[in-house]
């Protein structure tokens, strides 16, 4: 079996950097674009636990911030159960990680991922990972 431990680099860089923008997004009141960033960086960090729970606690309080009740339950539940899937490499691959959408839908990767998701396996019979 296993186990996501350790972030590779090349996707521990393009995490951080979807950090970074969501930051610059926020320090200009700009919350749709802070939102999406959010959203690619639990694209990129959900097959690894500690970036899949960061990245779940960040939604947690953007959706304080927003006083968005939804939000702020469907990310508490993300934040104690989700970090489980990654550790495991059993993650709903392509997921937004919104309260929005279901836990274990598989989605899409954006176009501009699939170069840096290369082995994710994308079969949407259920729940994967890399393969």
């Amino acid at each position: 079996m296993k186990l996501n431990l350790k972030m590779p680099n090349d996707l521990k860089f393009a995490y951080q950097n979807e950090l970074k923008k969501y930051k610059e997004a926020l320090a200009h009141n700009n919350d749709s674009l802070a939102w999406h960033h959010l959203e690619r960086a639990h694209i990129i960090g959900q097959y690894h636990p500690v970036s899949h729970t960061g990245v779940h606690f960040r939604m947690f309080v953007f959706g304080i911030r927003k006083f968005d009740f939804n939000e702020i339950l469907g990310q508490f539940v993300r934040m104690s159960f989700g970090w489980i899937g990654s550790l495991f490499n059993r993650i709903p691959v392509g997921n937004t990680g919104s309260a929005t959408v279901p836990i274990f839908a598989p989605m899409p990767i954006p176009e501009d991922l699939k170069t840096l998701l290369w082995n994710a396996d994308t079969d949407a019979k259920g729940l994967s990972g890399f393969k």
